[in-house]
């Protein structure tokens, strides 16, 4: 199984990645990406470039999400109560950036898929697409921190967590507490 699909946006089609979510029902953790990379839409399936192969397997040193050696991560989301969808579904590689507009855009439709499956916890894959969804919603720039940042649940309605990415300005002392706090809830749910 692969989740390559078409969209069309603006006149043009992209090949990209559905959405992995279930047909009905709550999620526990709700991952929410910035743009599927052009490795990972090749390939069909979610985080298949290097700093997307640390995700994953950072995922798994936390016992957050265990899957058999060999297969694909993402095709084991639903069986976890896990979803995932991207800010802006236009592919892009590292360092390609998505505009403004295309965050407003892409806030908008993320609200909508929180709150339809109203989960437990989202994870903010890139600390970037929180900042920015908070620029815009409250239109000065907020620098959340790595790890849970409570102080949004409300907006959200759901725990709101910033992954620590690797090769980001984040301590191995950060990013440990971070990974071991939500491993800790997810444990516990």
């Amino acid at each position: 199984m692969n989740y390559k699909t078409f969209i069309l946006e603006k006149g043009k089609q992209y090949e990209t990645l559905e959405d992995i979510l279930p047909e009905s029902g709550n999620l526990d953790i709700l991952f929410i990406a910035k743009t599927p990379a052009t490795i990972s839409v090749n390939k069909g399936h979610y985080f298949q470039g290097k700093q997307g192969r640390m995700f994953w397997n950072k995922l798994a040193d936390y016992h957050i999400l265990n899957v058999p050696y060999g297969e694909y991560e993402d095709n084991y989301l639903l069986k976890n109560n896990y979803g995932i969808t991207d800010i802006v579904k236009i592919p892009r590689d590292f360092g390609n950036e998505p505009s403004k507009e295309e965050y407003r855009e892409g806030y908008l439709r993320i609200l909508k898929i929180i709150e339809r499956y109203k989960p437990m916890v989202i994870v903010f894959v890139y600390k970037k697409v929180l900042d920015e969804i908070l620029s815009i919603k409250y239109g000065v720039k907020i620098k959340t921190d790595y790890g849970f940042n409570s102080q949004y649940d409300s907006d959200f309605n759901s725990k709101v967590f910033v992954y620590p990415m690797p090769g980001t300005p984040c301590t191995r002392e950060t990013s440990e507490l971070a990974m071991t706090e939500l491993s800790k809830i997810m444990r516990n749910r």
